[in-house]
């Protein structure tokens, strides 16, 4: 019978937890001899520690940032800043123009003549509507007349001492007058320049006009009411001309919509008028 051999397995396990154990508990004054071949293990697996860790960052590098330049996102808003700016500036100037527009109409002295429709005529210049009020009543050359207190009707194209004669916005030889929509809360819209078809209405196309930073452009619909806003018939500035009964895109410029009006007054069945007679005579 074979004898067996004094270092075994068992004996070399036992022997390493006693090792621990007592080492455990050991001060760690009388542990410095430790130190050495530690130092020994961590050369040794430093390098390969140190190419994991670069593999490692390659495969999880971040994603640059869209814009890391702090500088150009200042720029943008700055871009955004200057846009808002010119938007809201281009607003304050129409609120402007329409407030000098309803100061002068103020301050203005506006004379209102009433008279009567008392025929109708021809001539070369016209369908022309005949009126009984002239000179003697006050009655000056341009002056303009209107129905129900703010319904355009009219310019005074010629006149005596007792009479006058009235071209209605609606005959072709009127020319062109320029609008502008309005909404139900009296806000300003659209810029039209509309021009007498010969059937009873006016036609013409609008402003390019945008709005808010999207830019979105102004659109108008049916059934809107346009009013005078041309600086030749500055003085009255706001009669209403007529309700938009037609929309459609222009062919030259589809962004910009072309309207049909049709007055508020019906020349033909017209018999009492006011003409409105400013002060300065404008």
């Amino acid at each position: 019978m074979s004898r067996r051999g004094f270092v075994t397995t068992n004996r070399v396990l036992a022997l390493t937890i006693v090792t621990l154990c007592v080492t455990t508990f050991l001060p760690s004054r009388l542990l410095a001899w430790t130190r050495e071949p530690g130092r020994v293990v961590q050369r040794l697996t430093s390098p390969p520690a140190d190419a994991v860790k670069a593999v490692g960052d390659q495969l999880s590098r971040a994603e640059p940032a869209t814009n890391p330049d702090a500088a150009i996102a200042q720029i943008d808003e700055l871009r955004r800043q200057n846009l808002a700016l010119q938007l809201e500036n281009e607003r304050l100037r129409d609120e402007n123009a329409a407030l000098r527009g309803v100061e002068r109409t103020v301050q203005t002295s506006m004379q209102l003549i009433p008279a009567r429709i008392i025929s109708e005529t021809s001539s070369p210049s016209g369908r022309l509507l005949r009126a009984n009020a002239g000179v003697r009543d006050g009655v000056q050359p341009g002056s303009v007349a209107a129905t129900r207190g703010s319904h355009l009707l009219g310019r005074i194209v010629d006149l005596d001492q007792a009479m006058c004669h009235i071209m209605p916005i609606t005959d072709r030889n009127a020319g062109t007058i320029e609008v502008i929509t309005t909404t139900e809360t009296n806000e300003l819209g659209v810029r039209f320049d509309l021009t007498p078809t010969g059937d009873g209405t006016l036609r013409g196309p609008g402003r390019y006009e945008t709005e808010g930073l999207d830019q979105t452009p102004r659109r108008v619909e049916v059934g809107q009411l346009v009013s005078l806003s041309d600086e030749t018939w500055s003085a009255h500035a706001g009669l209403i001309v007529g309700e938009i009964i037609a929309v459609e895109p222009a062919e030259q410029s589809p962004l910009r919509q072309v309207i049909t009006v049709r007055p508020s007054i019906d020349t033909r069945r017209v018999g009492s008028v006011v003409i409105r007679v400013p002060g300065d005579g404008s």
